[in-house]
């Protein structure tokens, strides 16, 4: 049981794949699992710091990416 560090990292990076693809078609739901996917591979608190650097503390918080994140 100690390699499911490895599963998480495997599954992470595969929802974000299949969200990157996903997104350029007309599928909804594309970006939620690229965040997803963030979140398989990093762990949630890392993931909203992630998304908050990336797109700016006003941003982050009209989004509610934080309460998403909790969510899921």
């Amino acid at each position: 049981m100690k390699n499911w560090e490895y599963f998480h990292k495997i599954f992470g990076i595969i929802l974000i794949i299949i969200g990157i693809i996903t997104y350029l078609t007309p599928i909804p739901g594309s970006t939620l699992l690229i965040v997803l996917g963030f979140i398989w591979l990093i762990g949630k608190k890392r993931t909203s710091y992630f998304f908050k650097e990336i797109l700016g503390k006003k941003l982050f918080n009209f989004l509610k990416i934080k309460s998403l994140v909790k969510k899921l």
